[in-house]
């Protein structure tokens, strides 16, 4: 019997079994040219605890493993006609290993039952076993393709499971994307707590799981997203101004909108250090007056500051908050959708997921047509008329960053540094690297006998830090390692003018002297 043959039987069969009953979702857009495989690694992040020293429920110390569990799914583009087609019930019975790893057959039946009674009362028992029997688009251990492909961390939305926005995952691996997601865990409970902390531990999910794709033979470690719904559409934004690995940002309903106090708490969140395209999908915004009542205004904004980044805020006209992930569109009961019809939010989702697309291919995979596509009114695209519209801010400039200092200079061939800052300080007035920062820049060119640029570098540091014995040792170094002896004497004697005593100074002006021939 062929694929195919087998498909319809088995669509027929459910039919069949349920007469009358028709499944809530089928996927609204084609898939790529990929086929997806799909796997599921259990690992822990060892750098972090996440059951206690002392379990609450007994009052006892707790046993066996106390790591952070990290139940990792991963998507990939395969060939098509290997491995084992999945079920959407294959998806939801991992939300019984999420935590536990080893549980049993039997235990997983029986809690994803009772979990399914709990959050779907909605589903009479016919139409969960329909659901629940939909044949997937990815296949259990498929043969990966034989290229590597860019890699794509999904963060679901606050306590939900890595599955919930399975149709996204596998979509985006069919063109070509290796996609790895885990469940939204508070710090140490199941539950995730709406907080600063909280965000944090998700994010530190994040860059575990980055750091884990880094071990993929299939994965282009360059090439480096995050998509996160809900509260992980706040966590991943916290994880990428920590984690330079990420190159881009996909937000589906994010919070980091909706908690701002979040946002701001988190002060190295800065727009500075979140200077990577990010893209925006957002429900239709409140009024102000909803706003208002619901405690939502506030006078600070993180999207607003990011004008480092080349930012797309899309809105979703059709779609309440629920509609973004597809697990509420496959189980979840109709009153999710607001004033919209299931069918109305499903047609939303597959220009949800074409936007995504069309993002990743532009800023990843560099393609024309992909940021063609971005800058395009939507009508030019092909969406239905009052279904979204697009907001796009380009960059204004480079962050006035060390790292970018550091690019200028090298593009200028490691010269005319002190320029080059000053170039920078005009548009950003603020801007002044750390001492030390400066310092460990320059040493690398120390140690590879690169003396004029570690003039440079030095020379720049006690521009900026006058009053600093510790500046003016390195650039009396750097002058003696570059065989400008006066200069190096004149700094030597700087440094000696803060620290009286220091032998290497004094040594280091004998020695120099010395060698002049004007001594």
């Amino acid at each position: 019997m062929t694929l195919m043959r087998k498909v319809l039987f088995f669509l027929l069969l459910c039919l069949t079994a349920y007469p009358g009953k028709a499944t809530n979702f089928h996927s609204p857009n084609v898939a790529g040219p990929y086929g997806v495989g799909f796997r599921v690694v259990q690992h822990y992040d060892r750098a972090h605890v996440y059951k206690q020293r002392i379990d609450l429920t007994s009052g006892t110390t707790t046993p066996g493993e106390r790591a952070r569990p990290v139940q990792t799914l991963i998507w990939y583009p395969a060939k098509k006609t290997s491995g084992q087609p999945l079920r959407y019930g294959d998806y939801v019975r991992l939300a019984a290993t999420e935590t536990e790893f080893a549980r049993s057959p039997a235990e997983v039946d029986r809690l994803v039952t009772a979990a399914l009674a709990e959050n779907y009362a909605n589903l009479d028992s016919k139409q969960r076993q329909l659901e629940l029997a939909q044949p997937m688009l990815a296949r259990q251990a498929a043969d990966a393709a034989p290229q590597q492909f860019p890699v794509l961390i999904y963060a679901p939305g606050s306590s939900s499971s890595a599955y919930e926005n399975a149709d996204l995952c596998e979509y985006l691996a069919s063109h070509g994307y290796i996609v790895l997601a885990s469940p939204s865990l508070g710090v140490t409970t199941r539950s995730m707590t709406l907080d600063l902390e909280g965000a944090e531990a998700q994010a530190s999910d994040i860059s575990f799981l980055v750091g884990y794709a880094a071990t993929l033979a299939q994965a282009d470690k360059a090439k480096i997203a995050v998509i996160g719904y809900s509260f992980g559409g706040l966590a991943n934004v916290l994880a990428a101004a920590q984690d330079d690995r990420i190159s881009a940002l996909v937000a589906l309903d994010g919070s980091v909108r909706y908690y701002p106090a979040i946002a701001q708490a988190a002060t190295y969140a800065t727009p500075e250090r979140l200077a990577v395209p990010l893209l925006y999908l957002g429900g239709k915004p409140a009024t102000a007056e909803a706003m208002h009542r619901n405690n939502q205004i506030s006078s600070y904004s993180l999207l607003n500051q990011l004008k480092y980044a080349d930012f797309y805020n899309v809105t979703m006209y059709t779609m309440e908050h629920a509609a973004f992930q597809s697990e509420s569109l496959r189980l979840g009961p109709e009153q999710r959708f607001g004033d919209y019809t299931r069918a109305e939010a499903t047609v939303a989702y597959g220009w949800m997921e074409r936007y995504v697309l069309a993002f990743l291919n532009a800023y990843l995979k560099g393609e024309a047509g992909a940021a063609t596509f971005l800058h395009n009114a939507p009508k030019a695209n092909g969406v239905p008329i009052h279904l979204l519209s697009v907001e796009a801010q380009r960059a204004e400039s480079a962050p006035p960053t060390l790292t970018t200092l550091a690019t200028t200079f090298a593009t200028q061939h490691y010269t005319n540094l002190a320029e080059s800052y000053r170039a920078m300080t005009k548009t950003a007035p603020a801007f002044k690297p750390a001492e030390r920062a400066l310092i460990s820049w320059g040493e690398p060119f120390l140690d590879e006998k690169r003396y004029a640029p570690a003039v440079e570098i030095y020379e720049l540091v006690n521009a900026l830090y006058p009053d600093s014995p510790r500046a003016a040792f390195y650039l009396a170094l750097a002058y003696d390692k570059n065989q400008d002896r006066a200069r190096a004497i004149e700094n030597y004697q700087r440094v000696l003018s803060f620290w009286p005593d220091m032998a290497e100074a004094q040594q280091s002006i004998l020695r120099l002297r010395a060698q002049s021939p004007s001594k």
